[in-house]
């Protein structure tokens, strides 16, 4: 009798969102803001594209440290990612659409037959955003108040 194994991944989007954040970190770290920008470009247009609140605060503090090249490598990869993102919407809906545009717009607007599934306000992210990490939460609000305080007391 054989026995087989099947090993099934899955993918996920907030996973690979979720590499794209660990990748885009450590290229930070190692001192390469555009390569980080573009990475997380990947990650939100490929992956979750949720998950841009997630690398807001490297893609800002990139741009203010090398700006032209970050921009530059952000803008160049997320126009190249929409195109083909739009291609391929193109080739399996037999239109011209995109699925990232449209999630979001469904998502985030309440847009299109939003009332199948509900909606919810701005009031809901941050019910939910405490929720889900407490006071972390509400220290990384704290800290965005806080860093041009520090910014200008810790490097004139």
């Amino acid at each position: 009798m054989n026995r087989e194994i099947y090993l099934h991944t899955g993918f996920l989007p907030s996973s690979f969102s979720m590499y794209a954040m660990s990748l885009s970190s450590g290229l930070f770290l190692l001192e390469k803001p555009a390569w980080a920008v573009a990475v997380a470009a990947v990650g939100v247009i490929l992956g979750w594209p949720f998950s841009i609140l997630a690398f807001l605060p490297l893609t800002f503090y990139s741009l203010d440290k090398q700006f032209k090249q970050a921009f530059l490598s952000g803008a160049v990869t997320s126009i190249a990612l929409l195109a083909l993102s739009i291609l391929v919407d193109h080739c399996y809906y037999q239109r011209w659409t995109s699925s990232v545009f449209n999630l979001l717009v469904y998502n985030v607007l309440g847009g299109g037959e939003s009332h199948l599934y509900g909606t919810e306000g701005p009031l809901f992210y941050i019910r939910n955003g405490f929720n889900n990490f407490n006071f972390c939460f509400i220290l990384a609000l704290l800290f965005l108040g806080i860093l041009p305080n520090c910014k200008k007391k810790v490097c004139p």
